[in-house]
């Protein structure tokens, strides 16, 4: 099966907040964005979208142009900040974030997840994600989700989660073994 990890496009958002599960809009330039970032791809099979809208947007114009079916999946949500969501980074004390900063394996922010949390949700998902039928398919995601699933995809450990990246609306390709 064909895979295709895409990010959302730009989010309308100002440098340096922190944001994660905060379901923000896109930028202005959303329309023109999705349709740069829709040229590329093949069609698919089936969509999985996170269902924040700045990943639902995207999903649902691929889904119309497809034909196909889009299907949200609540694991597919970015890190959760908890507390922090929408604050500036600048106003989030440092002896917080730097503590957390120095082990997101496994400290979380305020009400919020570890990176940890984030790797099993969506491995979880991952393993009973796709039907057998489909042949060609999409995941509409944030950073941190994409880099898991990458990291899956490929059959890599958890450490090499930050050696990659997607920049707003680009995608990748993979291949997976049947079964």
């Amino acid at each position: 099966m064909e895979l295709y990890l895409i990010r959302h496009t730009a989010p309308a958002v100002e440098k340096g907040i922190c944001y994660g599960r905060a379901d923000i809009p896109l930028a202005h330039t959303a329309d023109t964005d999705i349709q740069r970032a829709l040229a590329p791809l093949p069609r698919f099979d089936l969509i999985y979208s996170s269902p924040a809208q700045r990943c639902t947007r995207l999903a649902n114009a691929l889904a119309e142009r497809d034909g196909c079916e889009l299907r949200l999946a609540p694991e597919l949500q970015e890190l959760h900040f908890g507390q922090w969501e929408q604050l500036p980074w600048a106003r989030i004390p440092r002896e917080h974030s730097d503590t957390w900063a120095a082990d997101p394996w496994n400290r979380a922010p305020p009400g919020g997840e570890t990176e940890q949390a984030l790797w099993t949700r969506v491995a979880t998902w991952y393993r009973a994600a796709f039907p057998a039928a489909v042949s060609c398919c999409a995941i509409v995601a944030h950073g941190g989700p994409l880099r898991v699933l990458r990291c899956l995809a490929l059959g890599q450990c958890m450490e090499q989660r930050w050696s990659w990246s997607l920049a707003w609306g680009e995608h990748a390709r993979f291949v997976l073994p049947p079964g």
